[in-house]
């Protein structure tokens, strides 16, 4: 087994465009020994005391120093939740529950709805708010450094600045012109000038060689940065580093990861060791300063998830001693480095052979710029066995499950069961799963890119979630414990609930959440817009508990808290409570510590209709203009909250036990009193937890009473012979609406389904 880079706390790495220039290596050590100094050699640092640090040493803001608090804060909490199930793995890893919001900065803080019985958590072991009032030195640290990453770097600079695409210089020599003049369609593809999408679906492989080159890069300042907070030589090694400047950017051509480019590990070692030197190489880490390394490293994929997490100081002392660790058992800082760097190099030349395996695909300049085009298109079709599906092993479930270059289909990943993949439009009815999916204690992470025109149905709790150059999908993702990641998205829409919501470099893409932390948008993004969430499946409330995003309110309280409401005679759903939704108050982190003009309120059909106060479970406040783009950039369109008159609810292709068995009542009893669609749609705005505004439910219940008279105007005027014809001729027109739409795949994909027991 080997170790590997662990990406998602490289993904949660965002700062201002200026606090990314500003941010080095070095300044970043300095910091780490700062605060060491001034929270008086104690293991955790304060909330006030970073907030001081982060503006005289950073020259951060309190917005920009309080995201990156909360940001920490729950990477902590997921890290804790781990390292608990790691040593009792027979109990289920739990995530405390989130019933608050923000900190106690300008960003704002959530009111909590309090109930009146007691709750199934300890608040005096759990945390209930999204940012914690202490934190410890090595994680603070730790997490600052990784915002220096390159990658984290250029997905913070906003879209009108060209250091983004071409690393701030444009003396290169242009790789157009290579052939005497003549235009190069290969190297057109891998021209930097093009978006990162565009570079993705031309072949650029979704792998995480950039957070392996990175920790390669600054190893030594890692490892020790885990036990500066209680290891004076640590700390020592630390404030030598600080004095060290950073070495100069790289050259413009290497400023950012391209096709053509391979990191090279003696290269990387090299700059390493001229870097470090001998620093620190003779301090010594405890059993519990190398546990910390799991916030950047894990096997790959994560391991197995019907596996208990590896304890990764036992791994390295066993690889360098063979010989179980004593309870006191220290490794040098020397040895540990020499270790990891073994396992690094090796993922990043296993990386690097994919990629030429891949480029020796087609050796042809001018095939492979036909194939590269071929791939550029959002409505190829990859039929046949080269089709990829799920990317797991063949014998047993990573942590991390992975869907890549998927087109036109529709996969069902049912509640704590398994994948059903319809095949419909993929010429393969397998199962990609070789077993099912049930309950696993750990969570999965998820990670979907370069899919087009593909409904994803996936109803289980991910711990992290990362989509990634989609376009033309429809994907809806159970809840999440941590980070949900949208990057280099098209014309999709993602219905989710999540701790925290990144969107990075997307447009037209419409986001329909849940999330108690107000989403964050960085880089270019383009006519992304927000609505409240919009679905429900059998199981939800359980994912939401399972991840933290609600707690179970005590069963004989038959009060009505926030976000919750009860359903008459039903007791297997009592109420939750959790923190208020912020779906409508995204964050532009490049407009983040201007200042803010008042929000115009989005025009409504229902201009005179009430838009606060509402019913138990609505925001309490008015559906306003997003928080980002009130600053006058008219160059960039600001992320926009959904109109209710665009409001629809998202019905899931699933059937629960407890609808069919209605379902069976109500054909016995005779012909149906209303339609279909309105009886599934009363279920599903009574069966959510997340009561919709005010506004969205009157839309949404609007459609349905329009539906009912439609109903009743047909059932009263027409006499059966005509309400024949006008069913054939309604028929008629949704099938010829279907066929020019280009939804009829989907509803062929769902008979399939419905055929293998999937619906």
């Amino acid at each position: 087994m080997t170790l590997t880079a662990k990406p998602h706390a490289f993904a949660g790495a965002v700062l201002s465009p200026k606090h990314a220039r500003e941010l080095t290596p070095s300044l970043c050590m300095a910091v780490a020994a700062e605060l060491v100094e001034q929270s008086y050699r104690k293991t955790v640092v304060p909330y006030t005391l970073w907030i001081t640090e982060a503006w005289r040493g950073l020259g951060w803001a309190e917005p920009s120093a309080a995201l990156f608090w909360e940001m920490a804060t729950m990477y902590h909490t997921l890290f804790q939740a781990g390292r608990n199930y790691a040593s009792d793995f027979n109990d289920h890893a739990t995530f405390p529950p989130i019933l608050s919001c923000g900190s106690t900065s300008s960003m704002g803080s959530g009111n909590t709805n309090q109930t009146n019985g007691q709750l199934p958590f300890d608040k005096k072991k759990n945390s209930t708010a999204a940012a914690a009032k202490e934190l410890p030195v090595w994680l603070i640290t730790t997490f600052l450094l990784l915002h220096c990453e390159e990658t984290a770097y250029q997905r913070n600079l906003s879209g009108m600045d060209d250091r983004r695409f071409y690393g701030g210089s444009s003396t290169s020599i242009d790789p157009l012109l290579k052939n005497g003049g003549a235009v190069d369609f290969t190297s057109l593809l891998k021209h930097p000038y093009l978006s990162p999408r565009t570079r993705l679906h031309a072949g650029w492989n979704n792998d995480n060689s950039h957070c392996t080159a990175y920790l390669l890069r600054h190893l030594r300042k890692l490892l020790l940065l885990s036990a500066v907070s209680h290891n004076t030589d640590a700390l020592r090694a630390c404030m030598h580093l600080a004095a060290i400047p950073s070495p100069a950017p790289p050259p413009p051509h290497k400023i950012r990861r391209n096709i053509w480019f391979r990191y090279s590990p003696d290269e990387i070692r090299r700059q390493h060791d001229e870097e470090h030197g001998n620093v620190g190489i003779n301090v010594r880490l405890t059993m519990e300063d190398l546990e910390r390394l799991h916030l950047w490293l894990q096997p790959p994929s994560g391991g197995g998830v019907d596996e208990p997490p590896l304890k990764i100081a036992e791994y390295l002392w066993s690889s360098l001693y063979s010989s179980p660790p004593p309870p006191t058992a220290t490794i040098l800082v020397e040895d540990v480095e020499k270790e990891v760097r073994r396992h690094l190099e090796l993922e990043l030349l296993m990386a690097g052979a994919d990629q030429d395996d891949g480029d020796d695909a087609s050796s042809d300049g001018e095939e492979a710029a036909l194939f590269a085009f071929s791939q550029l298109s959002l409505n190829d079709s990859n039929n046949g066995e080269d089709s990829e599906r799920a990317k797991q092993p063949e014998q047993g479930y990573q942590k991390e499950l992975s869907y890549m270059h998927m087109r036109g289909t529709t996969i069902l990943l049912k509640p704590n069961s398994q994948e059903i993949s319809s095949g419909a439009s993929a010429g393969s009815s397998d199962n990609f799963f070789p077993g099912g999916l049930g309950s696993p204690s750990r969570l999965h992470d998820l990670a979907i890119s370069d899919c087009s025109d593909v409904h994803m149905y996936l109803l289980q709790p991910f711990e992290h979630v990362t989509i990634a150059a989609c376009a033309g999908c429809t994907i809806v993702v159970g809840a999440v414990a941590g980070l949900l990641h949208v990057v280099d998205c098209e014309k999709t829409t993602i219905v989710s609930a999540a701790r925290r919501i990144l969107v990075s470099n997307s447009s037209d893409t419409a986001l329909c959440v849940f999330t108690p932390s107000p989403p964050l948008l960085v880089g270019d993004n383009r006519n992304c817009q927000f609505a409240p969430y919009n679905t429900y499946y059998e199981g939800f409330r359980e994912d939401l508990i399972v991840t933290g995003l609600a707690a179970r309110a005590a069963p004989d309280n038959a009060a009505h808290f926030h976000g919750s409401r009860s359903t008459d005679g039903d007791a297997a759903w009592p109420p939750l409570q959790c923190a208020s939704n912020k779906w409508k108050e995204p964050i532009e982190i490049s407009k983040l510590e201007m200042p803010q003009v008042p929000s115009i309120p989005v025009s409504s059909s229902n201009a005179g209709s009430p838009t606060s106060g509402s019913l138990a479970g609505a925001d309490d406040k008015a559906v306003s203009g997003s928080k980002a783009g009130n600053v006058g950039d008219s160059t960039v369109q600001a992320p926009v909250i959904l109109p209710p008159s665009q409001f629809h609810v998202l019905f899931v292709p699933l059937e629960s036990d407890s609808s069919k068995q209605k379902k069976s009542e109500s054909d016995e009893e005779g012909p149906a009193a209303e339609s279909q669609y309105c009886r599934i749609l009363t279920e599903t705005l009574q069966l959510s937890p997340f009561r919709l505004p005010v506004e969205y439910e009157r839309s949404a219940l609007v459609r349905a009473d329009r539906m009912r008279s439609i109903q009743q105007a047909v059932r009263k005027s027409l006499s059966k012979e005509q309400q024949m014809l006008f069913e054939e001729e309604l028929n008629k027109g949704f099938r010829d609406w279907l066929v020019t739409s280009g939804n009829l795949r989907q509803v062929l994909d769902l008979v399939h389904l419905e055929r293998r027991g999937g619906v």
